[in-house]
């Protein structure tokens, strides 16, 4: 678990919750490396640091509640920029833990994604120079 982000750093999670967004069939159809868009949800009622994950309009989950506060506090203060990227999804399926008693054991779907830190970038503003600011002293 990260308490808190570095800079140009890597960070690999999983996007859950997707079952319950009902995204799984639009994820799959998504290339690798396609870039997602990470937004806090400060009012969010099942837990105060959520984080969801998004492409376009498509909400396909959230940051796993155990690893999503840095990532929070990133957004929401604007002291990192985020890429989010996808990688490898994984559908739900129901696996067989006894033959005999025919119990079932639900996976749930899932995305893997890397999130990249960047700082956020310094503006650069227009300066006006003289004649003597370019003078040898």
């Amino acid at each position: 678990m990260v308490d808190k982000l570095e800079y140009n750093q890597d960070y690999h999670l999983q996007i859950v919750g997707i079952y319950y967004t009902g995204n799984g069939k639009y994820i799959f159809k998504l290339p690798l490396k396609t870039i997602l868009e990470l937004q806090p949800e400060p009012n969010n009622k099942y837990d105060r640091y959520a984080v969801s994950v998004w492409h376009q309009n498509h909400k396909l989950g959230y940051l796993p509640k155990t690893r999503n506060k840095p990532f929070f506090d990133a957004l929401i203060n604007d002291t990192y920029d985020l890429t989010c990227l996808l990688g490898c999804y994984i559908p739900s399926s129901r696996k067989s833990t006894s033959r005999a008693r025919r119990k079932y054991r639900f996976q749930p779907e899932r995305a893997d994604i890397t999130i990249h830190t960047y700082s956020t970038p310094i503006e650069w503003r227009p300066a006006v120079f003289y004649p003597e600011d370019s003078m040898a002293y």
